[in-house]
């Protein structure tokens, strides 16, 4: 049975916009990607790639009456020339730096040799280091593995904190009236309206009194401020979800409020505090400029990435950096995206 010409317009209409909305969102990152993989010569090129590329189609062009050797790589239709050099360990740097094609003196000096035999321009193929940016980024990066493990720390610290402060927090907005409570609750929310920023800095006196500055634990307060209220508006709406007849029934079997909160509404609550920890997670693992502040010696991976390549003017290195930063969100997000489903109610992948 063919489809009517009104609900094949609007099914058209509703594939178009999906195309558009993934195409927004997918043709950046891929594109970021394809930076991060592009070399110095690449990083330059209009219109960009959208995809990374593996290898060079390039020839070697004898010139006779300079004694010299031009390099030309293919763009488009045409070759263009790129490097004229007659020194074999200058042709070699400039591959290894521009290209990032790894070529040893020797493989050089062979090159020229088939060249100078060759009537005509010699074509060859050159093999990109793929992840040169990555090896570069982490030679550049010193003390990359121990700015991993504070961002973990800091992380770690953070969750812990927004979880249990922010958990209770949700529980009594859920559970209890009490007088100003809806002045409460308002307050957690516009404590949320500060950034992480505008706290360090009257914190950070108060941390250095408290001989906790430069410290991963110092960093989890400033990040766990605002993610406290988050973290209670979350749960607290989760909590008023959960049937208060389910705890009044695990107290009258002689259960204790404490037990009931472990065994019933915590468990049920999962989803919710799960979802909570992801976003106390990524508050304080892509933080750089509140790090700059409350560390010196221990600095962040971003905080990292930022000093090291945060100057650059050439932009495959800072991809790579920022692809390294982000492989961590990325598998902390997989870990959890089931409890997240559950939370919204889907099914999980």
């Amino acid at each position: 049975m063919s489809m009517r010409p009104g609900k094949l317009w609007s099914r058209t209409v509703f594939l178009l916009i999906l195309a558009t909305i993934a195409s927004t969102v997918i043709l950046p990152i891929l594109y970021f990607l394809t930076i991060s993989f592009a070399s110095n010569y690449e990083a330059y090129q209009f219109p960009a790639k959208i995809f990374p590329t593996f290898s060079y189609s390039a020839q070697l062009r004898y010139n006779a009456e300079k004694d010299s050797y031009t390099l030309l790589l293919k763009k488009g239709s045409t070759y263009e020339a790129v490097k004229t050099t007659q020194d074999v360990s200058d042709f070699s740097l400039y591959c290894k730096s521009q290209l990032n094609v790894l070529l040893s003196s020797a493989a050089v000096q062979e090159l020229f040799n088939k060249a100078k035999n060759t009537d005509h321009a010699l074509p060859i193929k050159l093999k990109k280091d793929f992840f040169r940016n990555y090896i570069v980024f982490f030679i550049l990066a010193e003390g990359s593995m121990r700015a991993l493990f504070n961002s973990l720390k800091a992380a770690g610290w953070t969750i812990l904190i927004s979880l249990i402060l922010g958990g209770v927090s949700g529980y009594i907005m859920a559970r209890y009236k009490f007088k100003f409570s809806n002045t409460f609750s308002t307050s957690l929310l516009v404590v949320r309206m500060f950034p992480a920023v505008a706290l360090s800095l009257p914190l950070v006196v108060y941390i250095m009194k408290m001989n906790l500055y430069d410290t991963s634990f110092a960093l989890a307060i400033v990040y766990a401020v605002p993610n406290i209220a988050l973290t209670a508006w979350i749960t607290s709406s989760i909590f008023k979800g959960i049937s208060v007849e389910l705890e009044e029934a695990a107290m009258v079997f002689g259960a204790t409020r404490l037990k009931t909160l472990m065994t019933i509404t915590f468990p049920l609550a999962f989803p919710a505090i799960i979802a909570s920890s992801l976003y106390a997670f990524l508050a304080a693992w892509n933080d750089s400029i509140t790090a700059l502040i409350m560390t010196n010696n221990n600095p962040t991976l971003a905080l990292l990435v930022y000093r090291t390549v945060g100057s650059s003017t050439i932009p495959n290195l800072p991809a790579a950096g920022a692809v390294v930063l982000l492989v961590p969100s990325l598998i902390f997000t997989f870990i959890i995206k089931n409890y997240i489903n559950q939370l919204w109610g889907k099914v999980a992948l």
